[in-house]
């Protein structure tokens, strides 16, 4: 009975560990005979105090080293030997390092890289080393491959010095490739910096222009078999603080030469290179991207979403859970950022990101939009290496990731203790040592991530259903196809644990269908870079082939292309290297494919057509939007974004009465508003003195109307200031009559708050225009508001407060951010529709003149969000109005831990006379605090006693937290709903519908909707983005003013920016559609930035 369950529980454990239900097995050591352990030893002169890389692991390599079509196996250990497995089929390997001769055991070996560097056939292995002060032990090792003994092992003879590559850098990787065209291979070393500039430091912005040969990137070019350090001369930077941790070459402005991806750890931020073609590079990160990773590590580039476009990703540290969060986050230190912004350092947060390509601009600079967090995948904890590829055959890049850390000296528990360490060490005279400081540092024990392509922008997460649960801390990673049975296998370097390796099980679970594709060419330098398209039944998929990927790794094997259902192959164009090109015609399935150099031919001269683009970008009116710095945090600090930076809105009526539009832009403090009027085809600034008299208010928002009726057109504008006193004069609303073309300020009623939007309409028939103004918040009260204000004309201009009379209701409606008046049930009186920051979209009927909540009635009392601005059109052509609403999007932090809903709670908890909003998020179906407690405590003093300690907090409800009467007392707002849309009007009722994933990838602030197309459907364009955010919650810049096509029944197409030929970075605030001459232009209001302007060209024909 005893040995039954025996057996009984050593077969579960068999079974658990070869689970064939999930898409991956763990295999066993003893199975697959790779022992490998990158076994780190730390003491007390050895160890992460002393070498702040010393937990980064090793690498691996995986390629064909004997010729026998089996891909194997090579380990870096850091301080252990390097080891080569030979593939004797099966997944079973042989451990052959010693015969081989590259069983290395000196010096710190970081990344393996693979070469042909003589171009005999033969995969040649480079090593590189770092970690030791000798700088001998640094020197890169060059394994040349000698071709295979009788018995298939092949042998290796170290000749980096012979090539001129024993450089003693220290180096994380090296990547081997043409950068300059000329037919031989040249080598980019990826190099860090020590810790002495690692650290915030004053003299950070210096320290970028100090150069030290050990430390910085190099580039080495070839020449005729040596080569040389072209560094200084190729545009490269290699200044004290690259912290190489990632490197990936692709194409990525797809101009046929190859550029260069460094992800940087520590403060220097990210770089991307773009090859000029003559031998030198051009340094264009702030312009391709909006912000990166902060502790950039590994990272990889492939095409996500199958546009035939190479994106972009990076890893970094942000945990997933909110306890694993806390853990690790102290203080928002916005002034600490914004010294780094001013020094020269491009946007950097925290967190994974996943830059998605949208083609180049008009410079040739691809444009990314980062959008990790609407994919799902940018939460992974100590991440190392990225790999993209398709590990369930359906012919999208799935992707895996690897982490852990055997020391978190991030951990607030372990700063805290060395911290009071300190202080007892002042007090006794006593200091702890090194490894007892060590030894308070947890460990960071994780499963690997694996995410799910889900056939576009986001992915699944599937650590269980794929079989990845197994917790360890892996570094270097590679995937290749290890049984040559259709599908990609995962192998892993851990330290201190024997080496994964993973088996797919897709070719019996999925059975989906694949091609393999082998490049063979008479140079490594006409391979490496290759570009491969496919064309199958109902996918086009891109690749790129270049063996260094992830971290500290390289991978040599077939380029795997799944297939999903699809049977059948139309096409596969192969661009090699060197500009060479073929194609090949119908490839069967289900095989591997040889596709050789010697079948390509040279491609000379060809000419391609430039795509057609709906919008282009030209010369227009001269304004340039004026920010004064201000930072809202000081006033609170646990704001969710700053409120300063709201403008600039337009306004655009026809002044002169020629018939097309002319516009009013607005001006921030210190800045007077513009008002640019249509002569002659050209836009002419109207000088107007008193706007200039009034350049001390911040414009919020303007509206043009007749308030005196005398025909002619005034303008109404409303003011904004966070730091202002809610009564301040600067808040005052300013009313401008239209003297003849002159503007003349006269009275309006005062407005206690800071504006948020002006709609105008004759709200009870009298003949004249009536004005709504909504409050967007009480300046420094967040989220306090004075709702909104209904103010009645007396047909001369006179307005009049009659909210109390006629919408009692209006001051209880929260953060208004934009309203409408619109006759929606056609009685000739306009109800009032608006929207507002954590509260539901509203909809006031109008009972001849007097306003009710008739939210419920319309349908949208539950559409509970974070709206900023709402848009009318018949969208559906069925002769009522519809609206498109902006929200914030879901590519939030928030989105990813909470993403059905959010909370907000505001109270004067400890009675210190300020409001401290509390954003409260759902996770596991247990609400917690998004501050950490450091930013929580600094608020509310009182909990400072509570929470002594930083692993009590991680692990406390919001309710227990804020137990009782003060959360009962706190004012309480929620927001459900976070996509932008459309709310359809069905016989009087609104229904919802989400606008495409695009839309969704930043805030929304400005809609413009027209018939682009000329379809006779009014088509929706949108601008937006948030960069005065938290820290830790990071820029959301990922809308380069979209466009959405109207395919009728309310389906809207997404138009990739390269067609709509819109760039627009930065912060839109406003557009509009104007005529000028005989061209129709959109102009783009910019906060802080000039206003762009872009032509339409002549409408393509609609679908």
């Amino acid at each position: 009975m005893k040995n039954s369950r025996i057996i009984l529980l050593i077969t579960i454990f068999f079974a658990s560990c070869q689970n064939k239900d999930t898409l991956f097995s763990l295999l066993k050591s003893n199975e697959t005979g790779i022992e490998f352990n990158n076994f780190i030893d730390e003491d007390a002169e050895n160890n992460v105090l002393a070498y702040g890389y010393f937990y980064n692991g090793g690498g691996v390599a995986a390629a064909d080293f004997n010729n026998d079509g089996l891909v194997d196996l090579y380990f870096t250990g850091n301080m252990v030997a390097n080891k080569l497995y030979l593939n004797k089929g099966d997944l079973e390997f042989e451990d052959i390092s010693e015969k081989s001769g590259t069983g290395l055991n000196e010096g710190w070996k970081t990344g393996v890289s693979l070469v042909d560097i003589n171009d005999d056939g033969w995969i040649d292995i480079f090593v590189s080393r770092a970690g030791a002060e000798n700088p001998r032990l640094r020197s890169k090792l060059l394994y040349v491959n000698n071709g295979k003994t009788a018995d298939g092992i092949p042998t290796f003879t170290e000749k980096s010095a012979q090539y001129g590559l024993d450089d003693q850098s220290y180096t994380t990787q090296a990547v081997f490739f043409d950068y300059d065209r000329d037919g031989d291979t040249d080598c980019f070393l990826l190099n860090h910096s020590v810790q002495k500039y690692a650290g915030f430091s004053n003299l950070i912005g210096s320290y970028r222009e100090q150069r030290n040969e050990a430390y910085g990137n190099k580039l080495l070019r070839n020449d005729g078999g040596r080569f040389s350090n072209v560094t200084d001369s190729s545009g490269i930077v290699s200044n004290v603080l690259s912290f190489g941790l990632g490197v990936n070459i692709s194409d990525f402005n797809n101009d046929g030469w190859q550029d260069i991806y460094i992800a940087n750890d520590y403060n220097e931020n990210d770089y991307l290179y773009l090859n000029q073609k003559d031998g030198k590079f051009k340094e264009v990160i702030r312009e391709a991207t909006g912000h990166v990773s902060l502790y950039s590590m590994g990272t990889d580039a492939a095409d996500i979403n199958n546009d035939g476009l190479m994106d972009i990703m990076t890893l970094d540290m942000l945990p997933a859970s909110n306890e694993r969060i806390k853990l690790t986050s102290g203080d928002d230190n916005y002034d600490k950022y914004q010294q780094l912004v001013r020094a020269g350092f491009h946007d950097q947060t925290s967190r994974n990101m996943l830059q998605l390509n949208n083609g180049v601009n008009a410079n040739g600079v691809p444009v990314f939009s980062e959008i990790g967090q609407l994919a799902g995948v940018s939460n992974t904890d100590w991440s190392w290496a990225a790999l993209m590829g398709d590990f369930d055959n359906d012919g999208w890049k799935d992707i895996f990731v690897s982490n852990g850390y055997a020391r978190d000296y991030t951990n607030m528990e372990f700063l805290k203790y060395s911290t009071d360490a300190q202080v007892k060490a002042s007090q006794s005279g006593k200091m702890p040592t090194q490894m007892e400081i060590i030894a308070q540092m947890p460990p960071i024990d994780e499963p690997d991530y694996i995410f799910q392509n889900q056939k576009g922008l986001t992915f699944a997460k599937k650590i269980k259903e794929w079989g990845f649960e197994k917790t360890n801390q892996s570094n270097g990673a590679i995937y290749a196809d290890l049984d040559n049975d259709g599908d990609l296998d995962i192998v892993t370097n851990n330290v201190n644990q024997k080496a994964f390796v993973y088996r797919n099980n897709a070719e019996t679970k999925i059975k989906s269908n694949y091609l393999k594709v082998k490049l063979e060419s008479p140079k490594y330098a006409f391979t490496a870079g290759t570009k491969l398209t496919l064309f199958s039944d109902s996918l086009t998929q891109t690749q790129n082939f270049m063996p260094v990927r992830g971290f500290q790794s390289a991978q040599w094997d077939h380029v795997h292309f799944g297939l999903g259902t699809d049977s059948k192959i139309d096409s596969l164009v192969v661009t090699w290297a060197d500009g060479s090109e073929q194609v090949v015609k119908n490839p069967v399935v289900n095989k591997s494919l040889v596709v050789k150099y010697s079948d390509a031919k040279k491609l000379q001269g060809r000419q391609l057509a430039k795509p057609f683009t709906y919008w282009k970008p030209v010369t227009g009116p001269d304004f340039t939007h004026l920010e004064d710095a201000r930072n809202d945090f000081r006033i609170q600090t646990l704001l969710p974004n700053m409120l300063s930076y709201q403008g600039p809105k337009m306004a655009q009526k026809d002044i002169n009465g020629d018939g097309t539009d002319d516009f009013y832009i607005a001006g921030a403090r210190g800045q007077a508003g513009s008002l640019f009027i249509s002569q002659n085809g050209k836009w002419v600034r109207s000088v107007q003195p008193e706007f200039e008299g009034d350049a001390a208010y911040e414009d919020a928002d303007a509206a043009f109307l007749d308030a005196d009726g005398d025909g002619d057109q005034d303008l109404l504008i409303v003011s904004a200031g966070y730091e202002l006193n809610p009564e301040d004069p600067l808040l005052i609303p300013r009313l401008y009559i239209n003297a003849n073309g002159r503007y003349r300020r006269t009275s309006f009623p005062k407005l206690a708050g800071n504006a948020g939007t002006i709609a105008v309409s004759d709200l009870d028939k009298d003949g004249d225009l009536d004005v709504f103004l909504g409050v967007r918040v009480t300046p420094g009260r967040f989220p306090e508001s004075a709702g909104g204000l209904l103010f009645t004309n007396d047909g001369k201009g006179n307005f009049t407060d009659q909210t109390v009379q006629l919408a009692p209701k209006l001051a209880k409606i929260g953060m208004v951010t934009d309203a409408v008046f619109e006759d929606l049930n056609k009685d000739g009186y306009p109800e009032l529709i608006l929207t507002a920051d954590w509260n539901p979209i509203r909809v006031f009927g109008n009972n001849r003149g007097k306003l009710s909540d008739a939210s419920a009635t319309y349908g949208t009392a539950a559409l509970n969000g974070c709206w900023n601005t709402i848009k009318s059109a018949d969208l559906d052509g069925d002769g009522d109005l519809d609206f498109v609403v902006g929200n914030m999007g879901v590519n939030w932090q928030w989105n990813l831990t909470s993403p059905d809903s959010l909370a907000l709670y505001a109270a004067d908890y400890d009675n210190l006379q300020r409001i401290v909003p509390v954003i409260g998020v759902t996770e596991n179906g247990v609400e917690m605090p998004y501050a950490s407690r450091d930013e929580l405590l600094d608020q509310i003093p009182s909990l400072k006693k509570k929470y002594t300690d930083y692993v009590s907090y991680s692990k406390a409800k919001l309710s227990e937290i804020l137990p009782g009467e003060k959360l009962k007392n706190a004012q309480k707002l929620s927001a459900k709903i976070f996509k932008s849309g459309i709310l359809e009007n069905r016989n009087g009722k609104f229904i919802f519908h989400p606008l495409p994933v695009e839309a969704q990838f930043a805030p929304v602030y400005a809609i413009s909707l027209f018939d682009m197309d000329a379809n006779g459907k009014s088509d929706i364009v949108l601008g937006g983005n948030l960069k005065q955010t938290r820290v830790r919650v990071g820029k959301s810049d990922a809308n380069l003013i979209q466009v959405f096509l109207n395919r009728g029944n309310f389906g809207f197409e997404y138009v990739p920016q390269a067609k709509s030929g819109f760039f627009t970075t930065g912060e839109v605030r406003d557009l509009a559609i104007v005529t000028i001459g005989h061209e129709t232009q959109l102009l783009a209001a910019m906060n802080n930035a000039k206003l762009v302007t872009y032509r339409l060209t002549n409408p393509a024909p609609s679908k």
